[in-house]
C-alpha cells in the first residue's frame, strides 16, 4: 500500500542538503529506477531527515512521477505502489524503516532501492540483508559509499541459493555511471523464486475429494489440486510440503478478527500458501493475494429428489400442456360437427348438395379412425376422400408418436415439480446451510444469513447421504464436483436434485498472504500449465469417470413394467365400459318406452 495524496513530481528541492559525495549515489539510484521501475506506477521516495545526500540528484535525474515522503506517517488516502526508494542514515535506521514499512502494509513484493545516504555512518550491508530476508523482501538493490575511497558500491542478494534455503548473504553489483549503453543497470530484478533449488514450498491444505487426497500423512498428495501442486513444485524445482490446518479446521473463515483453518495458516505466517479449493469472496480477496485462476467451480444447492408421480399420471406425460389442449379442442370441434350433422340446417344443406346421410355417427367414425381400425368403404365424393385421408394421416402420426413416447415414459420415474430457485426453498420453509465460508455470499440478505445452518466439513458426507436417501429435506450448499464425486460410490443407483440456480461460479485459485513474492512464480507456472493443457488433463483424470458414470445413469437399463404402470389404462378401460353399459341401458329403456 502506498500514500496517494497530491503527486509531488520531480523537482529540485532547495532545502534538502546536498553533498558532492552523494552525487554518484543519486545518479546510480536514478538509473536503476529508470531502467527497472515501471513508469506507469508512482514511485515513493522515503527519508527521515533533512540532511540526506543523493536525494536532490536522484530527483533531478529520475523524471517520472514520484511521491516524496518525509517521516513515518500514514496519510488517509493510500494506493498500492510496487516501487520504493529509501534514503537512510545507517543500517539500524534502514532496518527500522523497513520493518515499519511492512507493518504499515507497503508492498513487500515490489522493487526496492535502498541508499545509505550519510557519511561517517555505520552502513553494514550484512545487517540490512538480514532484515530484508526476515521480512521476505526479495527485490532489492542497496547503494552505499565505500569507507575507503567514497566510491559508490551496489549489492543485491538471492533469498534461496544453491544448498542454502535461507540466504541473506549479499553479492556485489558492478554499477558504473559510464558503462556502455547503461547495460549494467538493466535487468537488476530477476525472478528470485523461479528455482527453489530443492528447497521446501510449504502449503496448507485440507483433504476433500476429488480435489485433495492425502496419503501417508501429507507426503504423497493426489487429486486435482494435489497433482497440480506437484506439477508446480516440479516446475519450480521445489520440494512440496503440505500440512493440514493447525487448528484442525476446514478451508477457513474470518472470525474474531482472525482467519481460521487453512487460510488461517497463511494469514498467521505458518504457511506460504493455501490450496483448499475455497470459492473466492470479497473478504478473501481483500485479505489475501490470489493466484492466477487456473479453473472454476460451481457452488450449488443440493437436496433430495421430489416425490414421484403416481404411475397412472404418466399417461399424460408424453403430451405437453399445449398439445393436450390442442387435442381436446379437436374432439370438441368433432363433437360440435357431429351435433351439427343431426340438425335441420344440415338436412337442408344435404338436400341442396345431394349428399347422402352418413350411416354412422360422425363422432363414432372419427374415433374409430383415431384408434386405427380399418374402414370398409370410403366416400364417393373426392373432396370427402381427401378429408378422410387427411384425418387418417393425422391420427396415425399422433398415435404413433404418443405410443413411442408412452413406453419410455412408463419405464422412467417421473417426479413432481423440482425446486427451480432458492426462493422456492425459502418459500417452502426447508432447512438449508453448508460450510460457514459459503454463508458470506448472503451477508446482504439477512433472512437467509440469519437462518443458515452451519455444516462442518467432517459432517458433509453424512449430511449428503441423508439427502441422497431422502431421510431429510435439508438443502445443502456445496461444490458441485464434490457432490457428484460423492455419488460415485453408489454406482449410479442413487440420485439427488441440484437446483439450477447457482450460488456462484467461482474461479479456483491459490491463496497467498498479501504481497507474497511467491505469487509471481506460481502464477507463471500455473499459466504455463493451463496453456499447455496439463491442468485440463488433470481435471479430466479425476472427473471424466464421474461424467461417464452420470452418462451411464442417463442411459441405464429402464426399470421393468409393473401392474402399477398400467393403473391409468385400466381406469380408462373400466370408465369406457361403464359409459358403454350406461348408454346401452338408456338406449334399451328408451327403446321399450317408444314401443
Amino acid at each position: 500500500m502506498d500514500v496517494s495524496g497530491k503527486h509531488l513530481h520531480n523537482r529540485s528541492l532547495e532545502n534538502y542538503s546536498t553533498d558532492e559525495f552523494g552525487f554518484e549515489l543519486g545518479l546510480l539510484a536514478s538509473k536503476v529506477a529508470y531502467y527497472n521501475f515501471e513508469w506507469r506506477f508512482l514511485t515513493i521516495v522515503m527519508f527521515n531527515t533533512m540532511h540526506v545526500i543523493g536525494l536532490n540528484t536522484f530527483l533531478k535525474h529520475y523524471q517520472q512521477s514520484v511521491i516524496v515522503k518525509l517521516g513515518r506517517y500514514l496519510p488517509a488516502r493510500r494506493a498500492a505502489v510496487p516501487q520504493i526508494v529509501i534514503f537512510g542514515e545507517d543500517s539500524s535506521e534502514i532496518s527500522s524503516t523497513l520493518r515499519w514499512a511492512i507493518k504499515a502494509k507497503y508492498d513487500s513484493s515490489g522493487k526496492f532501492i535502498i541508499i545509505c545516504a550519510f557519511l561517517d555512518q555505520d552502513c553494514d550491508e550484512q545487517k540490512i540483508f538480514q532484515t530484508l530476508q526476515s521480512l521476505y523482501i526479495l527485490n532489492v538493490v542497496l547503494l552505499k559509499l565505500s569507507t575507503k575511497n567514497n566510491t559508490a558500491l551496489a549489492y543485491s542478494y538471492d533469498i534461496i541459493d544453491h544448498g542454502k534455503c535461507t540466504n541473506n548473504v549479499p553479492y556485489s553489483l558492478h554499477l558504473l555511471p559510464a558503462c556502455k549503453n547503461d547495460d549494467c543497470f538493466k535487468n537488476l530484478y530477476p525472478e528470485r523464486l523461479s528455482n527453489f533449488h530443492g528447497c521446501a514450498l510449504r502449503m496448507s491444505t485440507i483433504e476433500q475429494a476429488p480435489f485433495m487426497y492425502l496419503h501417508n500423512g501429507t507426503k504423497r498428495p493426489s487429486g486435482i489440486d494435489g497433482d497440480i501442486m506437484m506439477l508446480a513444485a516440479n516446475m519450480l524445482n521445489a520440494t512440496l510440503m503440505l500440512t493440514t490446518p493447525a487448528d484442525g479446521g476446514d478451508a477457513g473463515h474470518f472470525s474474531n478478527n482472525n482467519w481460521t483453518g487453512s487460510l488461517g495458516d497463511v494469514y498467521n505466517d505458518r504457511r506460504q500458501a493455501s490450496v483448499c479449493s475455497a470459492p473466492l469472496s470479497s473478504t478473501k480477496y481483500g485479505n489475501f493475494q490470489i493466484s492466477f485462476p487456473y479453473y472454476s467451480m460451481d457452488i450449488v444447492w443440493a437436496t433430495s429428489l421430489p416425490p414421484q408421480k403416481a404411475s397412472w399420471e404418466k399417461l399424460l406425460s408424453p403430451l405437453s400442456v399445449y398439445l393436450r389442449v390442442t387435442l381436446f379442442c379437436f374432439f370438441i370441434v368433432i363433437t360440435f360437427v357431429n351435433t351439427l350433422c343431426k340438425s335441420n340446417i344440415w338436412r337442408q344443406v344435404r338436400r341442396a348438395f345431394e349428399i347422402e346421410p352418413p350411416k354412422y355417427s360422425f363422432l363414432f367414425f372419427s374415433w374409430v379412425l383415431f384408434l386405427g381400425f380399418p374402414i370398409l368403404r370410403e366416400p364417393a365424393r373426392k373432396s370427402f376422400v381427401v378429408t378422410i385421408y387427411t384425418w387418417i394421416w393425422f391420427c396415425f402420426i399422433i398415435r404413433s408418436a404418443y405410443q413411442a413416447a408412452l413406453i419410455n415414459s412408463l419405464k422412467q420415474p417421473a417426479y413432481l415439480n423440482n425446486l427451480e430457485t432458492f426462493l422456492d426453498v425459502f418459500r417452502l420453509g426447508h432447512r438449508y446451510g453448508g460450510l460457514v465460508a459459503l454463508k458470506e455470499y448472503y451477508t446482504a440478505d439477512r433472512p437467509i444469513y440469519d437462518n443458515w445452518v452451519v455444516v462442518d466439513l467432517d459432517h458433509f458426507p453424512v449430511t449428503l447421504d441423508n439427502i441422497i436417501f431422502g431421510t431429510t429435506d435439508f438443502v445443502l450448499a456445496s461444490n458441485k464436483d464434490a457432490i457428484k464425486h460423492h455419488l460415485m460410490k453408489y454406482n449410479g443407483t442413487k440420485q439427488l436434485q441440484i437446483i439450477p440456480e447457482k450460488i456462484v461460479n467461482s474461479p479456483t485459485v491459490i491463496y497467498f498472504k498479501k504481497f507474497s513474492p511467491l505469487a509471481v512464480p506460481v502464477n507463471t507456472v500455473l499459466r504455463t500449465a493451463l496453456e499447455g493443457g496439463f491442468i485440463q488433463r488433470i481435471h479430466d483424470k479425476y472427473l471424466a469417470h464421474d461424467r461417464k458414470l452420470f452418462q451411464r445413469v442417463r442411459n441405464r437399463r429402464p426399470e421393468p413394467l409393473r401392474m402399477s404402470h398400467f393403473a391409468g389404462s385400466f381406469v380408462l378401460l373400466i370408465l369406457g365400459w361403464s359409459v358403454s353399459a350406461t348408454y346401452f341401458a338408456v338406449e334399451y329403456v328408451c327403446g321399450n318406452l317408444a314401443d
